[in-house]
């Protein structure tokens, strides 16, 4: 293939796109000047893995946008790389991803590390979007993606994944790609609508059997959590250190956790460990702390598992479970809600004597699942 001199002024530009990628060296032109505020409208016509070929590219490019030149030269000069530049031409408009690429090395570059992943994420989850040309998305096509990632992840991913659609066709508006019309970003719903039956969904004493029988490291947090009350949070702040097994006093043994959460109520607070639970405990902190997050564990881990079981739960489900099942085997009101972390007026003072303890050991222990 032919080598090309350097371009003149105003024939497009190479830009070296971070991060690992076969093909780094993003080749673009000018096509004109936005009347909102007056930047340059630049279009991408291709990658590359050498600045050369980009640079070429180019060159091939201007060329085939000047009278003379036919096809056949072009072909002769350029061989393979025109290929891709005819590509170009034939394809009216970039992707969902090549847009997002130009914003991530412009608009994004000065954010943070941990917010460029959190965005970085957030357009992974956005991968049936990726090849689409900007004028072919629809606002069905956005809220489907988003939608599907709602049992997945938390509010502040699915707000990153609107940002992204809209930033994308904000810049394809800018650059005249599409019409303003065009954008249906601002109707994206990224709320989670519950309604209080779902909100307030305990498992059933048959769901229960089915996990007891189950006997693996995913039935066995599934129960710490039914039958601790815990929020979903609690159980990874819960240390090595604060777990107490078969503490002896007076001939009476118990056994408890202390964990907490950052009300008043929930914080530094003693969890009694049920019998059923208390062999295997220790086992699913340590295992339930290696998703880091509980954002990670209710996608890699609970709702996976659920939906093995052909079961419709969510992690805060264990903990209405619990209030079910104390209010159905009696436990007292008072160790119920200190057991829960709940505020109540009954509750004058913050010290656990043995005999409390104890108490709310022997009332935990009411509740029976097998």
């Amino acid at each position: 293939m032919a080598k090309f001199k350097r371009r003149p002024n105003r024939s497009g530009t190479v830009v070296k796109l971070s991060g690992k990628r076969s093909k780094p060296y993003m080749a673009k032109i000018t096509t004109g000047y936005s009347d909102i505020d007056g930047s340059q409208i630049q279009k991408a016509i291709g990658y590359y893995e050498s600045r050369e070929d980009a640079l070429n590219a180019l060159s091939l490019y201007c060329l085939s946008q000047k009278q003379g030149v036919n096809e056949q030269q072009l072909q002769q000069l350029g061989g393979s790389l025109y290929k891709s530049v005819t590509n170009f031409n034939n394809h009216d408009l970039p992707t969902f991803k090549d847009i997002y690429i130009i914003i991530l090395n412009k608009e994004l570059a000065n954010l943070t590390k941990s917010r460029i992943g959190a965005y970085n994420a957030a357009f992974k989850r956005l991968s049936k979007l990726h090849n689409k040309q900007i004028n072919n998305i629809s606002l069905f096509d956005m809220q489907e993606s988003i939608d599907k990632s709602k049992l997945e992840v938390g509010s502040k991913a699915l707000i990153d994944m609107k940002s992204i659609c809209i930033k994308i066709f904000e810049y394809a508006i800018i650059h005249q790609y599409i019409k303003r019309d065009q954008d249906f970003t601002y109707y994206l719903n990224v709320y989670k609508k519950e309604t209080k039956e779902a909100k307030h969904k305990p498992f059933t004493l048959d769901e229960i059997k089915i996990l007891t029988s189950e006997n693996n490291i995913e039935s066995k947090i599934c129960l710490v959590y039914i039958l601790t009350g815990c929020r979903p949070i609690e159980l990874f702040n819960v240390s090595e250190q604060n777990i107490f097994i078969d503490i002896s006093d007076n001939d009476k043994y118990i056994s408890y956790f202390i964990t907490g959460s950052k009300t008043e109520a929930g914080k530094d607070r003693i969890i009694p460990i049920h019998n059923i639970i208390k062999p295997y405990l220790a086992e699913v902190i340590k295992s339930i702390k290696k998703f880091d997050t509980p954002a990670n564990f209710r996608s890699k881990c609970f709702y996976p598992y659920m939906d093995k079981l052909g079961l419709a739960h969510t992690p805060y489900d264990t903990r209405h479970t619990f209030a079910t099942l104390a209010k159905l085997y009696s436990v007292d009101e008072f160790c119920r809600k200190r057991i829960m972390g709940h505020k109540s007026k009954d509750i004058t003072d913050d010290v656990y004597t043995h005999t409390f303890k104890f108490k709310l050991f022997e009332e935990i222990n009411k509740i029976e699942i097998l």
